[in-house]
């Protein structure tokens, strides 16, 4: 799922969240969509901000919750398929 995939699933307060350029917090309930909008501001910050994987701190509170976001932002970076975002990719590994 591209970037622009995952920002068109938002609502107006998960946007928010996204377009956020300090550091934030994101608190809600089970199945709120918290990691579909960590992944969509981490795709933002990297595709149209031009940050790199290794400059971006993501946490989460559990392993599990972890392995999600990673595996998501990996599949996303991949699907998009710009050359930014491959690139990206190669450096994952190093990312946080």
């Amino acid at each position: 799922m591209s970037g622009d995939n995952l920002y068109g699933m938002l609502d107006p307060d998960q946007r928010k969240a996204v377009k956020l350029r300090e550091n934030g917090a994101v608190s809600a309930g089970a199945g709120s969509g918290k990691t579909t909008v960590l992944a969509a501001r981490y795709l933002d910050l990297v595709l149209k901000e031009g940050a790199d994987v290794r400059s971006i701190l993501v946490l989460t509170f559990t392993r599990k919750a972890a392995a999600q976001m990673y595996g998501r932002i990996h599949r996303a970076l991949l699907d998009s398929g710009e050359s930014r975002a491959l690139e990206q990719v190669d450096r994952f590994s190093e990312a946080q």
